[in-house]
């Protein structure tokens, strides 16, 4: 059987705060804006680029909002290189689930560049089958309803930190493992089963959707 876990990027595999939030204090500081705390900015994360933007720059045009999305990936992507790094245990869990036969996958509300350029930089791209990025217009409950189309799993499950991942699952008929050790873990109360740790994801998997064999 084809037994798909889908994961969310950051948050779930990727420490965003290490890279991301100096990236944003760096845009927001050039844009005027100093206010804005590293907890307020990780407090975005998960969301898509033009809620976020709204949220650290207030009501501002489209022309704006590129301006400061195009700042931030460069900063992100020069920062990546010397801070970023997955939560402890990502690259075994990952190496466990392709071992045991579970197709694996990233589902994200972030580009494909971005996306890709941090599973690179974290040398966790081989580990991740399929990629689904987020779409103009489309909510994350879209896209992974466009993934779920394209690898027709016979089951699968979601992982992931942020209510948005949840309600994705829910909206697809997932079971949806939340993780305790992301960026928001106290909209996890709900979650099917919750972890503490990338390493209980394997145990977490087998008792939603079983075995790959």
């Amino acid at each position: 059987m084809r037994k798909l876990v889908v994961f969310d990027l950051d948050g779930t595999l990727n420490r965003t705060d290490l890279f991301a939030v100096p990236a944003h204090q760096k845009a927001l500081h050039e844009s005027g804006v100093t206010d804005k705390t590293d907890d307020f900015i990780r407090s975005t994360f998960g969301s898509c680029s033009w809620d976020y933007v709204k949220q650290l720059l207030g009501d501002c045009d489209q022309e704006t909002a590129r301006d400061y999305l195009d700042r931030v990936a460069r900063y992100e992507q020069e920062f990546i290189q010397e801070r970023g790094r997955t939560f402890d245990g990502v690259p075994q869990m990952l190496q466990t689930l392709r071992e045991e036969g579970y197709l694996t996958a990233v589902c994200s509300n972030a580009s494909a560049r971005y996306i890709n350029m941090v599973l690179r930089s974290l040398g966790i791209d081989s580990l991740i089958g399929e990629v689904q990025e987020l779409r103009p217009g489309m909510s994350k409950n879209e896209t992974l309803a466009l993934l779920l189309d394209r690898m027709k799993p016979d089951a699968a499950v979601m992982v992931g930190d942020r209510r948005f991942d949840h309600e994705a699952a829910k909206a697809n008929g997932l079971g949806f493992i939340g993780c305790l050790y992301g960026f928001n873990p106290q909209e996890m109360a709900d979650a099917d089963i919750q972890v503490g740790t990338a390493s209980e994801i394997p145990g977490a998997v087998h008792a939603l959707i079983g075995g790959a064999e």
